[in-house]
């Protein structure tokens, strides 16, 4: 069977020794000056292709990955055009698209991103968000990049608005506790936008009173020992029948964690730090508000 695509990169890969000094040099670092912005842009990353979408000008942005146009990955899939073609971070579908400007993430597909960087394609590589203050950065990088500066202060400020309708602090007595729990046992600590989120909500984070920073794995025992009154499980993950998912369904966390304790987390509001995650924040608020209520509401019936 013919394979033109890997037939390419083979060649090229054979070619690069004898390559330019200046054609193998990696892009500088920093911001496009002025007046070159990328004009034909590829985003390699689901974080990197949802800011993208948000910001790039109509026909600015060519192609994004495979998980952008879907809704149950992507919360702006329905940005994605026809015109933007789909790709899978393969090297051979970005080459064909000669892009001025890629966009990926620090751990996307290694192997294109550093081809690709031998060529002496841009490209421009994204820090997963700890933070509040990193998901800003990377809003303006990204619109810096793209030179569409008043856009993305535009969607910083709508950020930092939707933010400020939530209240920081628990209303009355003391904030509940909220954890998490993922396939393979993860959960999150310290430093995380996890945490941010959970903070910013007027709770207490689980992963942070344990001492985690980080991800880190938990065993499920520890989870039950440590007892939050909440725990954000994604409904997506306990759905999902690989073996990462199985203690997801482990009877104990069942037993322990009922749906009244239980908080079905959306993470495509929070996987990728955008202007959405705020809407993650308003959306844990409130679930925990509703179950919080529960009790007052059934005393006060007569």
């Amino acid at each position: 069977m013919n394979r033109p695509g890997r037939l390419t990169v083979a060649v090229l890969a054979l070619l690069m020794p004898f390559a330019s000094a200046a054609a193998m040099a990696e892009a500088p670092p920093g911001p496009i000056p002025q007046g070159q912005e990328g004009q034909r842009v590829v985003s390699m990353n689901l974080c990197t292709d949802q800011l993208a979408l948000l910001i790039a000008r109509p026909g600015q942005l060519v192609s994004v990955s495979r998980l952008a146009a879907r809704a149950d990955m992507a919360v702006v899939s329905d940005l994605v055009t026809p015109e933007m073609a789909i790709n899978h971070g393969l090297a051979e579908e970005i080459i064909r698209l000669e892009p001025d400007l890629v966009l990926a993430g620090i751990y996307t597909t290694r192997a294109t991103v550093q081809l690709l960087k031998r060529l002496g394609t841009r490209v421009e590589e994204f820090t997963p968000e700890a933070s509040f203050d990193d998901l800003k950065a990377n809003i303006r990088r990204m619109a810096d990049l793209l030179g569409n500066r008043e856009r993305g202060e535009a969607l910083v400020a709508a950020f930092e608005a939707e933010l400020a309708k939530t209240p920081a602090q628990w209303t009355s007595g003391e904030a509940p506790v909220v954890g998490s729990y993922a396939t393979n046992t993860y959960t999150a600590g310290a430093g995380t936008l996890e945490n941010q989120i959970v903070r910013a909500a007027g709770l207490r984070h689980l992963g942070e009173d344990m001492g985690i920073s980080g991800s880190r794995r938990v065993p499920l025992e520890r989870l039950l020992l440590a007892d939050p009154d909440y725990v954000m499980i994604s409904p997506r993950f306990v759905n999902n029948p690989s073996r990462a998912a199985e203690i997801l369904r482990h009877p104990a966390l069942d037993l322990r964690f009922p749906d009244e304790r239980r908080i079905a987390a959306d993470v495509r509001y929070s996987i990728c730090g955008a202007p959405f995650t705020a809407e993650a924040v308003t959306r844990l608020r409130q679930a925990v508000e509703r179950t919080e209520m529960k009790p007052e509401e059934s005393s006060a019936r007569p």
